[in-house]
């Protein structure tokens, strides 16, 4: 492998430095070494402050830059311009580089104006000499000055149209609105000036009745005092009357009040927790739950309790008429027996009233009847 040495490097690294630096001069002067270019040479009376390094122009298109400027040696008057176009651009001899602003700021251009296509002897060589010609602010911007009338014609005819009240599109009626407007405050403010020239008499009475205030107030002056010393000695008397100790009196017995509502209001809160539990039993009770319910809602529960109570009348009326069949012992003798059997009387009120309690139970599953 071919090995570089470290002086070499360093002399390529210099000749890479060298050239870089020889391109960049001639670039900022207006010329680019590295691609083929045209001198031109264009003489000026006045070149409205261009410089070096100003842009030069075809059609909008940058084509080059000014390389140089200087004063023709020969009348100390004319200015020399050097320009470089780059690339292969062919202008004719009649082409004109005219001096034109490059925008608002200030800044200034070269514009080629270029009269139509060239070719052979007609196209102009490099190093030629162009016709120059410096173009105003005021051109550059509305173009050539003699055309400056005509646009003031057609901004004279915009004007009319827009101006004109009877244009539905333009702003005359507006126009005419606004002097009716200024008319009527002409008015307006002419009549306030008289109604201020006829109040200055009241104002003046007005003014005269202030004063008569003032004055009148300031002869008073002692019975305010007076007055004023009055209210500080009734507020010293309330303070003596030592209405703090009877404020305190009436806060503690407030207090006292405070507490004892307190009281109520919490057996009020008791009572109305008893009263909210008695409701709910109440409404255990009529929806059968527990025991108690079962016994207030179950019809079969209620039979029950009142066949039971029928047949404990019977035996009660049994047991009153018939007392020798709860005292009486039966013996058999001998396979005999000495008592008498019970015969049921056909009277007996108890058999009557087996009856009834038969006869209502048998309506009652029947629903002749309800309880």
């Amino acid at each position: 492998m071919l090995k570089i040495s470290n002086e070499t490097k360093i002399g390529l690294l210099a000749i890479a430095a060298i050239g870089l630096a020889i391109w960049g001069f001639k670039f900022l002067k207006g010329r680019n070494i590295l691609t083929t270019s045209q001198t031109f040479y264009i003489k000026y009376r006045d070149v409205e402050q261009l410089r070096p390094s100003s842009p030069v122009f075809i059609s909008g298109l940058q084509v080059g830059m000014v390389k140089d400027m200087y004063v023709d040696p020969n009348d100390n008057k004319t200015i020399i311009t050097v320009i470089n176009l780059e690339g292969d651009v062919s202008i004719p001899k009649t082409t004109v580089a005219t001096i034109v602003s490059a925008s608002i700021m200030g800044g200034k251009a070269i514009n080629l104006e270029i009269p139509g296509p060239c070719s052979g002897d007609d196209c102009a060589q490099s190093r030629d000499t162009l016709i120059g010609r410096t173009k105003s602010f005021v051109e550059s911007i509305i173009g050539n000055p003699d055309q400056f009338e005509a646009y003031l014609q057609r901004l004279s005819v915009i004007y009319d149209s827009i101006a004109n009240p009877n244009d539905p599109k333009g702003i005359g009626k507006s126009l005419l609105a606004l002097q009716h407007t200024l008319t009527n405050m002409e008015v307006l403010t002419h009549k306030v000036n008289i109604l201020l020239d006829a109040s200055t008499t009241g104002i003046g009475a007005t003014f005269d009745n202030t004063a008569a205030i003032t004055d009148n107030l300031r002869k008073s002056n002692e019975s305010i005092s007076a007055l004023l010393g009055n209210l500080s000695t009734f507020s010293e008397q309330l303070k003596a009357a030592k209405l703090d100790q009877v404020g305190q009196k009436a806060s503690g017995t407030l207090d006292s009040v405070s507490l004892a509502m307190n009281g109520l209001q919490t057996t009020l809160l008791s009572a109305k927790g008893a009263l909210a539990r008695m409701d709910t039993l109440v409404a255990g009770l009529s929806s059968g739950e527990g025991t108690a319910g079962r016994m207030f809602t179950d019809p079969e529960l209620y039979d029950n309790l009142v066949r039971t109570s029928r047949h404990l009348q019977l035996i009660l009326q049994d047991l009153r008429l018939n007392p020798k069949r709860y005292n009486t012992v039966k013996l058999k003798i001998f396979g005999k027996n000495k008592t008498k059997g019970y015969q049921n009387p056909i009277e007996d009120p108890a058999y009557q009233l087996l009856i009834d309690s038969l006869e209502n139970d048998y309506r009652r599953r029947s629903g002749l009847i309800r309880n």
